[in-house]
Parts: structure tokens; sequence; C-alpha cells
């Protein structure tokens, strides 16, 4: 019974047309590679990624430096990520133990860097070590505050940026990093800034 409704089918198929009288479709077409892949392939820095730049995209790596106050380079490292998000506690370790190697027991007192690398955990890390961050909560570029990152640790950190002390460090750093790298720049100078604000109310500060 079965070979026979094989041998049915096959005299159906041979005829184009299914047992009900519609046409069979088209068989698929096989899928054949191109002999060349599409896309952009970097065959000689493989490593390197299309990381968004203030320019728009390009193939590359983000840079990371640290440099202190004399603008003197401390660490340098190299990712492939587009956002400066993530590296702040990273680089700031890296400069401790570049200082520890070279014999410097004097660790940073403050570290002075961009928006991009607000990072409430690596804040808190650095806080417990001793070690001031400077970071402002607003973006450079943008109008207002951005939504939500009101009161608590923000406000405390607008307020400590808009002393005379808290302008000129940030503005010190700013000037450096122009001309080390778009980096946070790691400083030892005085932490007195801090005493014009009040602090955040809680560890997370909102």
């Amino acid at each position: 019974m079965h070979c026979r409704a094989n041998e049915a089918y096959e005299a159906y198929r041979a005829r184009g047309v299914m047992k009900d009288g519609r046409r069979f479709g088209a068989p698929p077409t096989p899928y054949r590679p191109p002999g060349t892949p599409q896309g952009k392939v970097n065959v000689t820095d493989p490593d390197s990624r299309n990381v968004k730049t203030p320019r728009g995209y390009m193939q590359g790596y983000n840079a990371q430096a640290v440099c202190n106050e004399n603008q003197i380079v401390v660490a340098a490292e190299i990712n492939a990520d587009s956002p400066d998000f993530g590296h702040l506690d990273p680089m700031v370790s890296a400069a401790e133990r570049e200082l520890a190697g070279a014999g410097v027991a004097e660790a940073p007192a403050v570290v002075v860097a961009d928006a991009g690398y607000w990072h409430h955990d690596h804040m808190d890390a650095l806080a417990s070590r001793g070690i001031r961050v400077l970071i402002p909560p607003d973006a450079g570029k943008r109008k207002g505050a951005r939504p939500g990152w009101d009161g608590g640790r923000y406000a405390f950190m607008r307020r400590v940026l808009a002393t005379d002390l808290g302008k000129q460090l940030y503005g010190s750093a700013r000037r450096q990093s122009s001309r080390c790298s778009r980096t946070p720049s790691s400083t030892a100078a005085s932490t007195a800034s801090y005493a014009a604000a009040e602090p955040p109310a809680g560890p997370n500060g909102g």
C-alpha cells in the first residue's frame, strides 16, 4: 500500500500537479555564499571595533588615560568600548598601581572626570579609598538636568562644582584633558571645595 502511494505521488509529481489538481511550486533555490563576504572587515587590526566618536563612527579604539596636575600621563589603557561609562574605577586603579610601582606613596586625593564617567558604584568605591570625585552629572552640551537626575548626590555634585575651587579644579582638568585626550584626570589638589556643600543624605544619593 505504501509503495503504491509513493508511485502515485511520483506520477503526479512528474506531471507537475498534485492529486487535487494544484500545481507544485518551484523547488527552492539553494543558498550559494558570495565569493566576497558582505560588510567591512579590518584585516590589519581585527581587534578594533566600530566605535562612536564626537565626529561619528570610526574603526578604532577608545583610549583612556589618567594625567596628574602637571599633565603627566600616569596610566593609559585601550579598549573597544564606545562609552566611557564603566572605566572610572579601573583607570584610577591602574593609576594607583603605576604610582605604587614607581615608589610613589601618596595616593590621588581628587579625581576629576567628564560626565561620561558618572558611575555610582565606581564613585562609591573611590570614596571608600579616601579619594574625592568631581564629575558633573550633566554633559556640557545638555541644557538643564537629565530627567530623574535631581536631588541626592546629583544636587550635591552640582553645588560642589559651583564653588570657586570646584570650578578651578574641573576647569583645569578640562584644559589638561584637551591636550592629553578625552580622559579622567587625577590630581592631588585640596578637597576644600567639599566643605562648601552638604553631603548627600544616603549612600546612593537618590
